[in-house]
């Protein structure tokens, strides 16, 4: 039985973010749930959906005003379970910009625990 729940929690969590959707996104949630972010820090639950439609918005300036639809395009998505628990790495990109990166995501019976994302970019010349 908690597969099935963590496995939907899952599902709908990414099905958030694929749509640009934060409020499904945290439905999957646990209360104690974070995001982290390397330029923002640490955001907790009661903030995500805002920061949610700030990344939206960074990507639309990234892709002249226009916030493609679905928002998030991911390209390999691995789960790994470990008994109650169960550890997810993608790799994601704002569909139309080169705004992409990897996501680590913690998730448990209740919910999703935390993600931990790295952007990707090219190096200086």
């Amino acid at each position: 039985m908690p597969r099935v729940t963590i496995t939907k929690k899952i599902e709908t969590y990414l099905e958030g973010w694929r749509l640009g959707d934060g409020v499904l996104s945290l439905s999957a949630t646990s209360s104690e749930f974070y995001y982290d972010d390397p330029n923002t820090g640490r955001i907790k639950r009661s903030e995500f959906v805002e920061f949610v439609e700030n990344f939206k918005s960074a990507a639309r300036d990234l892709n002249d005003g226009v916030l493609a639809d679905p928002f998030l395009q991911y390209t390999d998505v691995v789960v790994q379970e470990d008994g109650r628990t169960a550890t997810v790495w993608c790799w994601w990109r704002a569909r139309e910009t080169e705004l992409q990166g990897s996501a680590l995501i913690k998730v448990a019976e209740d919910g999703v625990l935390n993600e931990r994302i790295a952007y990707f970019s090219r190096l200086p010349e």
